[in-house]
């Protein structure tokens, strides 16, 4: 299978059909990790728990950064 860039804009994008994202069990919800082997550009849907995950770490980096203001609504 060949895809050829899109302009958007000011930026290219590969579009993915739906039958191309079935193969991999994604969906146009999905999110992708994306990554560079060499001149290879890598696209994986992401899972339920590698998403928690990015999620509790956001909120625990908020937390920390942020842990005065918190301590200052919870009065």
């Amino acid at each position: 299978m060949t895809k050829r860039l899109t302009k958007v804009g000011e930026t290219q994008a590969v579009v993915l059909d739906q039958a191309l994202l079935s193969l991999v069990h994604a969906d146009s919800d999905s999110i992708f990790k994306i990554s560079v082997e060499g001149k290879k550009i890598i696209l994986e849907p992401m899972t339920q728990k590698e998403l928690d995950g990015l999620a509790l770490e956001a909120s625990d980096k908020i937390h920390q950064t942020q842990k005065n203001i918190f301590k200052k609504l919870a009065k």
